[in-house]
């Protein structure tokens, strides 16, 4: 039966050792850490039979366990806890981080493919960023494509389908229309103004606008994330369920990290994949103004490269100060 670790327990040289083990095991391959392979690193200057009594302790202590004889040590999932609580300063990394929306795109597009992850990045909530102007385009035979564009320019765009008379005279006084509407305005409170104001919109427009608010509300409304790299964990990890990444997998780690600022890491069992406790999700918050959007997660095997990973994230943090 595993004990509770207790750090009073652990060492100097222990804790080294035990550092060495975290490290090497988690550089994308997982396999077994031999104590001969710690022994012969620059930084410690100890023989193997000082680095299997070290091994024998922490595995006394439930940091570490051997798959079967000889096999060398892993990391238990109360090793990999211990490692996050007392090596790395988490809640300290990327706190407040204010990332714009292309960074986060950017962001996980390149770390799932520098180190083979999955990320799950929630996207701002669209319904409380405002609109600076409106252009309405002709899309193709069937629809229009309305562009709400913020002061940034960023836009969100959205097809709505054309109305019986679809000429472009037609179009451009939906277009100066919806700039009524919309200028200056959230989305959200723009929607409110197209039903307020219906009666004065273009008399060719009118019959398709009930239709047109809720195709707008609907994509507005709706939840918005991204996810990169899905592929990445079926192929290292041996589960045969689907593990449904995207908005329900965003709002489980809300829940589970609610109020928590920096990095954060939810590992083993703890996540809401049944059949596969090997793998664990780094997560960090993001704002815009000081106020909370959504999460950036990482989900990956124990084995990824999780201290590279975490510090890609410190170099976020400099990059901005």
């Amino acid at each position: 039966m595993q004990q509770d670790v207790d750090i009073m327990k652990l060492n100097p040289r222990d804790q080294q050792i035990f550092s060495a083990v975290m490290n090497m095991y988690c550089n994308g391959e997982g396999l077994p850490v031999p104590s001969t392979k710690i022994a012969k690193l620059k930084s410690m200057a100890v023989c193997s039979a000082t680095v299997r009594n070290a091994m024998a302790r922490l595995e006394k202590v439930g940091l570490l366990y051997s798959p079967h004889t000889s096999a060398g040590r892993v990391p238990t999932d109360e090793g990999f806890n211990y490692w996050f609580d007392e090596f790395f300063p988490l809640s300290d990394i990327a706190s407040y981080w204010e990332p714009e929306q292309a960074q986060l795109v950017e962001l996980a597009h390149g770390l799932s493919q520098k180190y083979q992850v999955c990320c799950c990045v929630g996207l701002p909530q669209v319904s409380s960023q405002h609109v600076f102007r409106v252009e309405v385009l002709d899309f193709d035979s069937t629809d229009w494509l309305i562009l709400l564009i913020d002061r940034a320019g960023q836009s969100h765009n959205i097809c709505i389908d054309k109305p019986h008379d679809a000429s472009d005279t037609v179009r451009y006084q939906f277009a100066t229309w919806l700039n009524t509407v919309f200028s200056q305005q959230t989305l959200m409170e723009g929607l409110y103004r197209m039903q307020a104001m219906a009666n004065t919109a273009p008399k060719n427009c009118h019959d398709s606008l009930t239709q047109w608010t809720r195709q707008l509300s609907q994509k507005l409304g709706s939840d918005n994330s991204i996810v990169v790299g899905e592929n990445y964990l079926y192929k290292k990890i041996n589960c045969e369920q689907s593990l449904n990444i995207g908005v329900s997998f965003l709002n489980f780690v809300e829940d589970a990290l609610a109020f928590k600022n920096g990095v954060s890491v939810i590992s083993g069992k703890k996540l809401p994949f049944s059949e596969c406790n090997d793998l664990i999700t780094i997560s960090v918050p993001y704002f815009q103004n000081q106020e909370y959007q959504s999460r950036f997660c990482i989900i990956c095997p124990k084995s990824a490269q999780i201290e590279q990973i975490i510090q890609e994230f410190k170099l976020i943090e400099s990059s901005n100060s």
